[in-house]
């Protein structure tokens, strides 16, 4: 097994960790080559068998699969990071935000404020008329944080055309499968829901992108490549963004190109059957097209998911029929493609098992937060995967539970149940929808405690190694084509993140919460190295 070329190099550690459940004894080092991996085995096996080899010391460190994030919106938040995000507190006090409109740039015309959370402001709803005095010239939107509805002024909604001159929506230009509120006077609130919201915000849902609130692609460009070093930091070396268009996959193939990125897969919407079939023949190893991306619902953190025991205050949105996802899935089996769909809650799971039965197709369920137990056999028996959130009871916890009532957390975001029923689960942060931190993720995962300590849907917990396992090998095994991905086994990408703490434990993890990884390495090379740690590699390219 002499190695003539020289062009293998060895990795060297306290522990490597073949799989994120390991439960056998780790090994010590880690042979590459040509951006995979050779072997596992102790230092001693592997020098022998490549003495030419050489060598990376990475010290009294773990090693892990690279850690993968099954569904971001990397390029949404890339967008979102050059508007104005304000916190809560702020939110609450009209003249704080004034304040931010004046201060904030245009983008395309529009004033946009992103990561919203409350409906009062200065104790009263906010709406069109509230926005209008804090904002009176130029439109103006603001996202929501589950980013499927928010509000306009009379000037944004103007624009858009979805109301006439004395404030009466337009229907014929709200577009299908969108919704702009009106009050009991019978003219619009300034509250948009689900397309009519993506007409404004989402160039890849847009029916005009020229209209779009979205700020220019050098801006953007700069926010994703901190994105993206935000993402390495912490040990992710691959990522799905899960609704991109053209704009975005050039912001994609622009951050690739430059180098020292992680791999990214990418759903387009089904809509847009011309741009799927384009994106087909662009990207490389780092890039690609896996799927197209359809809607079922709305959001769970802003209760417009479809439910078959509806909640007091929810906003149900019905945006596909069980013959629209049926021919979707024809559509995307036709192209080789994977249908990932938006489907929140039971009811709309329902939807897509309808479609399923009828077509003998499947694909991936995005979400999937509210599962009851009968569905769960038809989900395995049919072969849909599923990508819940991850850090969703940690960051959101309280205000699910206000939402859907603490009885209903034990059937909310479940892991542990879909995992033991033998169905593929990846791990996800939906970020910008919540924080891109796969660390949280897997703490909440494990912890199933809001922010404020409050435990919801303990049954739902898993230990260190499955939550660890759900964000390596779990995710990898909901996009097609990853073959041992998400493992450090022979013939696996060299992808993987190097620990300071084993974190299968719970002290390593409370670590990990707080400090970066100590190095990423994506194809054996290194994407992102910490400030007193040595990873040079020789350049093989010469």
């Amino acid at each position: 097994m002499a190695d003539p070329d020289h062009r293998v190099t060895l990795f060297r550690a306290r522990a490597v960790l073949p799989e994120a459940h390991w439960t056998g004894p780790p090994a010590g080092a880690l042979a590459v080559a040509d951006g995979m991996v050779a072997a596992v085995g102790s230092f001693a096996e592997l020098s022998d068998a490549w003495p030419r080899a050489d060598v990376v010391d990475l010290g009294r460190r773990w090693v892990v699969p690279g850690l993968e994030d099954a569904h971001c919106h990397p390029t949404i938040a890339a967008d979102e990071s050059c508007h104005v995000s304000l916190p809560p507190a702020d939110q609450r006090e009209p003249e704080r935000v004034a304040a931010a409109v004046d201060r904030a740039g245009r983008s395309n015309g529009w004033v946009k404020l992103v990561g919203w959370l409350e409906e009062r402001c200065g104790g009263t709803a906010v709406d069109r008329h509230l926005l209008d005095r804090i904002c009176p010239a130029d439109p103006l939107v603001v996202v929501h944080a589950n980013g499927h509805w928010g509000y306009a002024n009379t000037a944004g909604l103007a624009r858009m055309g979805f109301i006439d001159d004395a404030g009466a929506v337009v229907d014929a230009a709200v577009p299908a499968n969108g919704w702009v509120e009106t009050g009991s006077d019978g003219l619009a609130t300034g509250r948009v829901f689900e397309h009519a919201m993506f007409d404004i915000m989402e160039p890849a849902l847009a029916r005009d992108p020229r209209r779009v609130a979205i700020a220019g692609f050098a801006d953007r460009l700069a926010a994703l490549r901190r994105i993206q070093h935000d993402y390495l930091s912490r040990g992710v070396t691959a990522l799905t963004d899960a609704l991109c268009g053209e704009t975005g996959w050039e912001l994609l193939e622009r951050v690739q190109a430059e180098g020292a990125s992680p791999r990214y897969s990418v759903l387009a919407p089904v809509g847009d059957l011309d741009l799927a079939r384009r994106l087909r023949t662009r990207g490389g190893p780092r890039l690609r097209l896996i799927g197209l991306k359809s809607f079922v619902d709305g959001a769970l953190n802003g209760g417009t998911c479809l439910l078959s025991e509806p909640v007091p205050y929810g906003e149900p949105q019905r945006l596909r029929t069980a013959d629209d996802i049926a021919e979707e899935l024809r559509r995307a089996d036709s192209l080789g493609l994977l249908l990932g769909v938006h489907a929140n809650g039971d009811a709309a799971i329902d939807v897509l098992l309808r479609a399923s039965q009828r077509t003998g197709l499947r694909g991936r369920i995005e979400h999937g937060s509210v599962v009851r137990d009968d569905q769960v056999p038809a989900i395995r028996r049919q072969g849909w995967s599923v990508v819940p959130f991850g850090s969703y009871i940690r960051q959101h916890g309280e205000r699910l539970a206000g939402t859907y009532g603490r009885a209903r957390m034990e059937r909310l975001i479940r892991h542990r149940t879909l995992i033991e029923a033998g169905i593929a689960v990846g791990g996800s942060s939906d970020h910008p929808c919540a924080g891109l931190d796969p660390w949280q993720g897997i703490w909440s995962c494990v912890t199933r405690r809001s922010r404020e300590g409050e435990p919801l849907g303990e049954r739902e917990r898993l230990t260190p190694a499955q939550a660890l396992h759900l964000y390596t090998r779990g995710s990898a095994s909901v996009r097609p084509g990853s073959g041992p991905a998400g493992t450090l086994r022979a013939g696996a990408p060299a992808d993987f993140a190097v620990l300071d703490r084993d974190p299968r434990r719970m002290e390593g993890l409370e670590h990990l919460l707080e400090a970066p990884v100590a190095a990423t390495f994506v194809a054996g090379e290194p994407v992102f190295a910490g400030h007193d740690v040595e990873v040079s590699v020789p350049d093989r390219r010469r």
